[in-house]
């Protein structure tokens, strides 16, 4: 009798193993194919209220942080006259959303910037990801040049990187609904690389190269506005590098839309890559910033003349740019 109850026990144990084995491994295939919400932890807070993502209310919406009255300081000449027709980005309302469609991409760790993942070269940690990038272009843009930017680190990401874009393009509506005043939309992420000695010397320190993307929306009924998005791109690509010869790689043209058709100017800037570390990504923002400062003066001032922000004699996209799927 002894015996036969043992048996059953121990069919029992056996049977229970089973069903917790398959449960893991199905809670296994899950996490790594990105479908439960737990797969990107929490982001950890990093910045200031001002900087911060929305919050919930108690009626239950979303309320957009507010913007920081601060006096813009313009430190160079060719600055004072930006955006005063066409491209208005001065003034104490918000012109320059900042976000992130890719929240928690992430550099090669070292020892002055190490962080816990969540994953390959991707961190919840706020201070190691490319939302430490957006903060300092912020931050630089505000002090440096004058301009009324807001920086958004909500995490788009879960419950799945294949649906980023539609949560971050939510985040961009939101905005433009309460501050009409927004006209440039920056999404910045960073590439993916394995080659560690990709960088130049700017200022003799190593830099992350950055590179531009430009949607087409070949697949979308409502289509990004691709002749302003591709001037503004490419002459920021071409500032760039006049600072540093290779600091920008060529504009990329691809198939997919990438929230280009919110607002009246959308940029997608790789800064870096995850070969690059943190400290080299952030080298590269004040020639960023710069260089984007240019190309706004030079794009109204294009738009004051001629009431158009590029001009029509020329191609597009020029031989030899690629266009990729996607």
């Amino acid at each position: 009798m002894n015996h036969r109850r043992n048996r059953a026990s121990r069919r029992r144990e056996e049977s229970l193993f089973r069903l917790l084995f398959m449960l893991l491994l199905f809670l296994s295939v899950l996490r790594a194919i990105d479908l439960l919400p737990e797969a990107n932890a929490p982001l950890l807070p990093a910045f200031s209220s001002a900087t911060s993502a929305p919050t919930e209310a108690a009626d239950g919406l979303h309320e957009l942080p507010l913007y920081p009255e601060s006096e813009p300081l313009a430190v160079r000449d060719v600055q004072v006259s930006v955006c005063s027709h066409g491209l208005d980005l001065r003034g104490h309302e918000p012109r320059i959303l900042i976000y992130h469609t890719h929240t928690t991409e992430a550099y090669t760790a070292t020892k002055e910037s190490p962080y816990v993942r969540t994953s390959a070269y991707r961190t919840a940690d706020a201070s190691k990801s490319v939302l430490a990038v957006g903060e300092a272009l912020a931050d630089r843009l505000r002090t440096q040049y004058g301009f009324s930017v807001i920086h958004d680190t909500t995490n788009h990401e879960p419950p799945s990187l294949k649906t980023a874009y539609e949560r971050s393009e939510q985040t961009m509506k939101r905005y433009l609904a309460q501050y009409p005043s927004l006209v440039l939309f920056i999404d910045v992420h960073r590439d993916a690389s394995s080659d560690a000695s990709d960088y130049v010397l700017v200022d003799g320190s190593p830099t992350a190269r950055l590179m531009c993307v430009v949607g087409q929306g070949a697949k979308y009924q409502e289509k990004p506005d691709f002749d302003r998005n591709y001037t503004l791109a490419s002459t920021l690509t071409d500032h760039l590098n006049h600072i540093e010869k290779r600091l920008a790689r060529d504009v990329r043209v691809k198939t997919g839309r990438y929230n280009q058709h919110v607002g009246q100017l959308s940029l997608l800037i790789e800064v870096g890559h995850n070969a690059n570390t943190l400290e080299q990504a952030l080298h590269a923002v004040p020639s960023l910033a710069e260089s984007l400062a240019l190309t706004l003066a030079e794009m109204e001032e294009k738009s004051s003349d001629t009431n158009s922000v590029f001009d029509p004699s020329l191609p597009l996209v020029p031989s030899g740019a690629g266009i990729d799927k996607g």
